[in-house]
């Protein structure tokens, strides 16, 4: 059961920099585009059929003292796209920082993760399905691809993402 609740949710982003701290605002745009692009889809799926109209992700702090950190607050994202988010930035984070590990593993390792990660939203999507709708007919192949770019680009991006950290709030 997908769940708005008048709560506001706060994500806290912490991005790694080049190596004299700087963090190209190009760069972070485009990171950031990406992640509004991923929770919005994740929160489409989570809230089918209902699929809320009003749903606002905002930038409310940049700090670059040590490390980029940006925090956005959630409003009417279902609780199931943000735990959704935070599983697939842990996913990126991990194969990012560990690149020595993953040397041993076949070109596809990356595909295996996805492919995972896509089986993951699928189930915690079913979980919330009635008898009539089944989870494969709420990620449909073209979603499916959608959040693969999405988590390509982040995997890819120029700006790593290091940390997230989930915050709730009432509103």
């Amino acid at each position: 059961m997908t769940s708005f609740g008048s709560r506001t949710t706060f994500l806290h982003l912490e991005f790694g920099t080049d190596i004299q701290g700087a963090a190209p605002l190009g760069d972070v745009a485009a990171t950031l585009i990406t992640l509004d692009d991923l929770l919005r889809d994740l929160a489409a799926l989570a809230a089918y059929p209902s699929d809320a109209e009003f749903r606002n992700i905002e930038v409310v702090a940049i700090e670059t003292r040590e490390r980029l950190k940006v925090t956005l607050s959630l409003l009417a994202i279902p609780a199931d796209a943000i735990n959704a988010f935070q599983d697939v930035c842990r996913d990126i984070i991990v194969f990012r920082e560990r690149p020595d590990c993953h040397a041993a593993l076949p070109a596809s390792a990356w595909q295996d993760v996805i492919a995972r990660r896509l089986a993951a939203i699928r189930a915690a999507l079913n979980s919330g399905a009635t008898t009539e709708m089944s989870s494969d007919d709420r990620l449909t192949a073209h979603d499916a691809r959608r959040l693969q770019r999405h988590m390509d680009v982040l995997l890819n991006a120029a700006m790593p993402l290091r940390r997230v950290e989930v915050l709730n709030s009432h509103v």
